[in-house]
This record gives structure tokens, C-alpha cells and sequence, in this order.
């Protein structure tokens, strides 16, 4: 049920159930359980400022007196107690709470039953709710605190709403048993405690509902508890759905992370709030939302792990934030250390809007791409209109068009040469393609993609003809780069060197199907014992990186013997005497994992 029926099937609860039985709302940490029980049902629970409802949480609470001490105080404080109301037939009392006060403040129950009868007639407890939180975290066991609430309910008639993560509270041990064909199998039975607290449960709680909250209103809800100008300004971008884009943006980020802990967001725009009012200039109000995704993105992950720690720029922003809003380390720096960065924070900005600015040209130019490409089914004018925007982003943003893609446009260009009003334009092309090649140093990985024709069908000889010389143009035009390559690897320093060339490179080894012949690895098990576990570490990353992708047997399959006799290698390594360091051991013995796990896909 939604939060809505949620709330009134508890107000049915309180002013219509007979059962004298507690109701439970159950649900994951941080999904929105405490933040309804506040937001939602506590004001449907006020009748003109009369409140019906009381919320104590168990958080810590370590005995039944202290228990009864917390409810019998936040009763006083909700003024529950009122002169007007006298003792009648119909009062609910709730002698459980008042024994448990009585013997808290040191009040003889079975002498002073004078001051007991004072404190039962200051407390009705008549179309009121208790509220009982955080009952998987109370530091009474289960059995103690469920004996309570039974009494509660059962002999003091008393409202009672529970409210916790039961997957914290039902246990279960693992046993073996052998089935009828003698095979051993593992099964999972419930504890002694769990047993007896879903005994003592089935007498005492009516029902059990699951919780889940509605994602759009409950992060709406909490955005809109911080009234700045930058919180205010993102509601107003609205999908097709009139969602603010805002709220969109964090589904998708909870979605990714796999995490819905509103407590972890409610951190997060605190977080984010803090920064932009830190700041002393206006800042554009998509980096302020980009800043409030990534620092839930990383609020959410540390709700499932606080010793998340930064490791290095290249996998760090991604790894703590997600691949669409990378985690800045003036944020990661701010949420865990309190350091706020001012000047990296305004460098943060810039470099954002210069990459949004590049991603609205790559869309503009996208579209005319695919104006070009499906050139058959457009208009003769779309069709030229799309070549003189290409034609534009040559001349004055070439870095927006990737060179490799270089081959693919002088294939579409010379297609749609004839079909065009003016087929000048293509040689104009043609030429700004050139222009930008010519001392431009490319790998050669690049200009491997210039003869493949990855476009339309060229069916006359004289398109063929044309496609062919000017990719012999392009080629002699371009200076190609080659992968700086260390012959001989002599030393720790050249393990180092290594190490960062691998790092900048792994995506263009890829690109040439090529990588683990490529270095001198024989050099390399000769060093690497000599060097510290951080810098077989530092290798190990940054070798492995190069297999990362999940279908790399399709472009590093010819690594595969090499590989092999380079995990001979690592196995000499690990078994010779010499090496004391256990921990440095351990490097190898990691690496060893690793390795033969890529060797199992590229096999």
C-alpha cells in the first residue's frame, strides 16, 4: 500500500480495532519509515493541535523502567495530560507504562499505593498511539521488549505501532542435512531467539506491513526541506511527466547505487546546502545539481560501507559517485574530512560547463550525423544542411569530431557528393579534414580505421576510387604516434615508468588488439620482486586494468599465450624461498588470482 492507505489504515487501527493487538511497519534502514512516521502520519494524527499520537524510539534504551520512563515523559510532553479529563469507565491507563515509572523514580508499588493512583489518573491514554521505533535496535533483547509491548496491548487495551527492519531481528543458523538420496545439503533454520520471538509475535501483533514509500513525493519532500535558491531554482525543469528533473536525476543515481536510504540523501543536501553557501559567488544551477547527485550518489554508498576512502583520480569519481556524476574530490574531501576547497570548488565549475558545453555540441553535431547517414530517407536540403554543419565543426570545433570517425564521414561525404545542390562543399570537407591531420600526431591505432568503410555502400568504381585516395590523403597527412615501448626493463624506476604508460594507454592497447606483447615482461619478472608491495600493487592495478572490459576475449585474444607463460612466471615467483615479505607474497599471490581469471575469459 501507498503512503496515503498506509496512514489510513492506522487512523482504522486506532479508532476501530478490538483485538487488543499491536500493528508492525517493517522495512529496510533509511527506505523512509521514520521521515513518513513524522511527515505524514504524525499530522494526520493532530485533530485541531490535539495530538493522537506519541513516537519513542528504542535506540539504546537498555531497560524496561527506562523504557517506560521515555513514554511516560513524551506523554507529559505531547500534554496528554489534561485536567479536564477524569477517570471514567472508557479511560485506557496503561499500567504497564505507570509500574514501569513507578519503580524508575523508586515509587514502592505494593506500599505507596496512593502515589501509584496519582500517576495512573495523570495519564489517558484513550484514542492515542504509541509509537515504538527502532525495536531491531534496542539495547533490551527482543523477547524482553515484545513481553512489554504484549502486556500493552493485551492488558492495558493500549494502541501500539512497531516499527523496524525485521530482517535485522529473525536469525537464522546454518544446518546440514542429507536428503533421500544421501546427498549433504546446507538449509537455514531459524534461531532459538527467532523462534520464540515469532511465538511471542503471532500472539501479540495483529499485522505486519511492508513499508515503501513513494520515491517521487518522499525525495521532493526532502529536497524541498532546504529552502535556498539553488534547491528552489532545480524544481523548476520538469519532465514530460511534470517530475521535477531534479528529483528524476536522484532516482536514477538511487537506482544505480541500488540504495534508497533517505537518511543517506537527507545527508547529502545538507552536504550540498553547506558548499554552495560557502560559496561567496552565484554558481550555474546545473553544477549546484550535478554537486547534489554526486554527493548522494556517495551518501548512499557510505550508508552501505563508511570505509569508503579515496584511492586515486582515475577510478575514484566514478567508483564513489557513478559513471553519469563522478564524486569531485573537493566533495569527497568536504563530506569526510570537513575540508572545504573554495578554489577547487569554482575550478569544479568551470570544468563542468566546459564539458556540458562539449556534450550540447556533440548532440548538435550527432544530429546532423544522422541526418547524413540516413541521407535515403531525408530531404535534398536536410541532407546539405547537415554536410555544412559537419563542415562548421571541422573548421572551428574539430575536437568535438573524434579521428577516428574521420574515415567514416569522407565515406558519407562522397556518397551524398552528387545528391546534394552544391558539391563543392564536400571537397571543402575533405579539405578541413586534411587540415586538421596534417602534424596532428594520432595513434596508429587510430588510422588502422580509415580503409574499413563503416558507412554506406559505395556502388560506383568512381566513389571507390575516390574513397580509397583520399584515405591514403588522410593517412600521409596525419603523423601517427606510436606507444612510447620499453624495450628493456632493467630497473624498479623502469617498473614505475611502465606503470604510468600502461595507465595512460590501456584503452589504446585495446583499440590495436594488442598489449601483453608488447612490453617486456621477462624484464618485468626479473624486477618485480625487488620492488615494494605499493609498487607491485601500482603494476598489478594497471595491468589488470587493460582486461577490465567484460567482452575483452574479442580484442585481446591473441594475448593469450603470453599471458600464460607470464603467470608461470608469477607462480615462480610465489614459490621461490627468498622472498620473506609476506605481505609483498600476498602481491603475488593476488596477482595470480587476477591474471588467471582473465586467462579464463580469454580462453
Amino acid at each position: 500500500m501507498n503512503t496515503k492507505e498506509l496512514t489510513k489504515y492506522i487512523k482504522n487501527y486506532l479508532e476501530n480495532d478490538r483485538t487488543r493487538s499491536a500493528i508492525m511497519l517493517t522495512g529496510p534502514w533509511g527506505c523512509g519509515k521514520s521521515y513518513y512516521i513524522q511527515n505524514e502520519l504524525l499530522p494526520a494524527l493532530t485533530d485541531e493541535g490535539h495530538n493522537k499520537c506519541i513516537v519513542v524510539s528504542l535506540y539504546g534504551i537498555k531497560s524496561l523502567e527506562a523504557l517506560s520512563k521515555s513514554i511516560y515523559l513524551e506523554i507529559r510532553a505531547k500534554a496528554f495530560i489534561k485536567k479536564s479529563e477524569g477517570i471514567s469507565a472508557a479511560k485506557i491507563i496503561g499500567k504497564t507504562v505507570v509500574k514501569g515509572v513507578a519503580s524508575f523514580f523508586g515509587v514502592d508499588i505494593n506500599v505507596a499505593e496512593e502515589d501509584l493512583n496519582k500517576l495512573y489518573q495523570s495519564i489517558d491514554l484513550t484514542g492515542k498511539l504509541i509509537v515504538l521505533e527502532d525495536l531491531e535496535r534496542s539495547g533490551l533483547g527482543i523477547l524482553e521488549v515484545m513481553g512489554y509491548v504484549n502486556n500493552l496491548v493485551e492488558q492495558d487495551g493500549v494502541k501500539v505501532l512497531l516499527v523496524a527492519n525485521e530482517n535485522e531481528i529473525i536469525k537464522y543458523d546454518a544446518h546440514k542435512e542429507t536428503d533421500n538420496g544421501g546427498k549433504e545439503k546446507e538449509i537455514k533454520v531459524p534461531t532459538k531467539e527467532t523462534k520464540e520471538y515469532l511465538r511471542i509475535k503471532e500472539k501479540t501483533v495483529r499485522d505486519t506491513i511492508p513499508f515503501y514509500a513513494n520515491l517521487n513525493s518522499s525525495i521532493e519532500n526532502i529536497l524541498r526541506l532546504f529552502d535556498s535558491k539553488y534547491f528552489n531554482e532545480a524544481f523548476k525543469e520538469k519532465t514530460d511527466e511534470d517530475i521535477s528533473v531534479i528529483v528524476n536525476e536522484i532516482i536514477k543515481v538511487m537506482v544505480a547505487v541500488k540504495c534508497y536510504n533517505f537518511r543517506a540523501l537527507l545527508y547529502a543536501c545538507q552536504k550540498t546546502m553547506e558548499m554552495f553557501t560557502r560559496a561567496t559567488k552565484n554558481l550555474d544551477n546545473d553544477y549546484f545539481k550535478f554537486v547534489l547527485c554526486a554527493n548522494t550518489a556517495f551518501a548512499l554508498k557510505l550508508s552501505k560501507s563508511s570505509n569508503l576512502v579515496w584511492k586515486d583520480d582515475e577510478q575514484s569519481p566514478a567508483g564513489l559517485g557513478t559513471s553519469l556524476f563522478p564524486l569531485p574530490k573537493f566533495c569527497y574531501d568536504f563530506i569526510k574530512n570537513q575540508y572545504f576547497d573554495e578554489e577547487k570548488f569554482y575550478q569544479g565549475e568551470k570544468i563542468y560547463l566546459e564539458r556540458k558545453n562539449f556534450e550540447i555540441k556533440q548532440n548538435d553535431l550527432k544530429q546532423a550525423y544522422e541526418v547524413l547517414r540516413d541521407f535515403y530517407i531525408n530531404t535534398e536540403e536536410d541532407v546539405f544542411a547537415a554536410v555544412k554543419k559537419i563542415n562548421e565543426y571541422l573548421k572551428k570545433d574539430k575536437d568535438v569530431i573524434p579521428y577516428r570517425e574521420y574515415g567514416s564521414l569522407a565515406n558519407y561525404f562522397i556518397v551524398v557528393r552528387n545528391l546534394i545542390p552544391d558539391e563543392k562543399i564536400i571537397d571543402e570537407c575533405k579539405e578541413q579534414i586534411l587540415n586538421n591531420l596534417k602534424n596532428t600526431k594520432i595513434d596508429d591505432g587510430i588510422i588502422e580505421f580509415f580503409p574499413y568503410i563503416s558507412g554506406f555502400e559505395l556502388w560506383t568504381q568512381k566513389q571507390k576510387d575516390e574513397y580509397s585516395s583520399f584515405v591514403k590523403q588522410m593517412t600521409s597527412a596525419a603523423k601517427v604516434k606510436r606507444f612510447v615501448e620499453l624495450d628493456q626493463v632493467s630497473s624498479v624506476a623502469d617498473i614505475e615508468k611502465i606503470t604510468e604508460t600502461i595507465r595512460k594507454n590501456s584503452d589504446k592497447y585495446v583499440a590495436q588488439h594488442s598489449f601483453a606483447s608488447k612490453i617486456d615482461l621477462n624484464g618485468i619478472l626479473r624486477i618485480l620482486p625487488n620492488c615494494s608491495a605499493l609498487q607491485i600493487w601500482r603494476f598489478r592495478i594497471a595491468f589488470l586494468s587493460v582486461y577490465n572490459s567484460s567482452n575483452i576475449a574479442e580484442f585481446l585474444s591473441e594475448d593469450l599465450p603470453v599471458l600464460q607463460n607470464f603467470l608461470k612466471g608469477i607462480q615462480d615467483i610465489i614459490a621461490d624461498k627468498s622472498i620473506d615479505d609476506k605481505i609483498i607474497k600476498q602481491q603475488f599471490r593476488w596477482f595470480e588470482k587476477y591474471l588467471g581469471e582473465v586467462i579464463s575469459r580469454l580462453n
